[in-house]
């Protein structure tokens, strides 16, 4: 007795008349579509097996399937078009990059060069410009006939320079500039100084016979502030007097403030 197994197939009963004839017998074909291949077909010559990719047809999908296999949409078979400032179609050999210029400095790139950043856009942006900017205010005031203080360092008057940092990422390097000019008043043997600040600047004494009217010099101060990103300082200026003696008046206080502000 002959027991066929499996993929065989045994007919007959072997004998002369009934021959015994084993062939083989084809198993059932069984497939199955994945995410990404469609099969179709039962794999006899009337109705080959077939498989075929499936395309999302979702928008933005560029692949294709053409004549010659699959395809990127429109032809361009992966190359990148680049645009202002890039460079390369995207291949090995010509990879896409930005077009630069060679560092023409002595310094290092590396510790000196400035960085791009992308904005919520989407748009490429240096760090922030450099900015400068100036500002003065300059007052001449008469005042009634005034005997100048004997004390040392008082306080007559302050005036001020309003500075802004219109930067608002960075702090600002500012140069301040400042001008006294004090009209004094000096009968024989008087004397009388003026200030800027707690530094005095200027000593006149009238040694002579005569009344010396309209003495006068110009003092200039120059000094350095910092201003915090898109802060305000209001820059004071006092102006003091003192050793006033023999009956020394003023009657006029002439003051420019100046500042240079940098943010670099």
């Amino acid at each position: 007795m002959i027991v066929a197994g499996d993929g065989i197939q045994v007919d007959g009963a072997g004998s002369p008349s009934n021959p015994l004839v084993i062939t083989a017998k084809p198993a059932p074909l069984v497939v199955a579509d994945s995410s990404c291949i469609t099969l179709s077909g039962g794999g006899t010559t009337a109705a080959p097996l077939i498989a075929a990719p499936r395309l999302d047809p979702a928008l933005g999908n560029l692949l294709a399937c053409g004549p010659g296999g699959l395809l990127v949409a429109g032809g361009t078979g992966g190359a990148v078009a680049t645009g202002c400032g890039l460079t390369g179609d995207g291949s090995t050999g010509a990879p896409v990059s930005a077009a630069v210029f060679a560092w023409p400095h002595t310094c290092s790139l590396d510790d000196e060069g400035g960085l791009v950043y992308c904005d919520s856009t989407g748009a490429l942006r240096s760090e922030p410009r450099g900015r400068a900017s100036f500002m003065e205010d300059g007052v001449n005031k008469t005042y009634p006939v005034t005997t100048v203080p004997a004390a040392a360092n008082t306080l007559i008057e302050t005036r001020s320079l309003t500075i802004k940092n219109p930067d608002l990422c960075r702090p600002a390097f500012v140069i301040v500039e400042v001008e006294l000019d004090v009209g004094f008043t000096l009968p024989p043997n008087s004397g009388a100084s003026s200030q800027i600040g707690g530094n005095a600047v200027n000593y006149f004494d009238n040694r002579g016979s005569g009344v010396s009217a309209s003495v006068h010099s110009t003092a200039t101060m120059v000094f350095q502030r910092t201003i915090a990103p898109g802060a305000t300082l209001v820059e004071p200026l006092n102006i003091r007097m003192g050793r006033g003696s023999g009956g020394a008046t003023y009657n006029r206080i002439e003051t420019y403030m100046r500042a240079f502000v940098f943010v670099l």
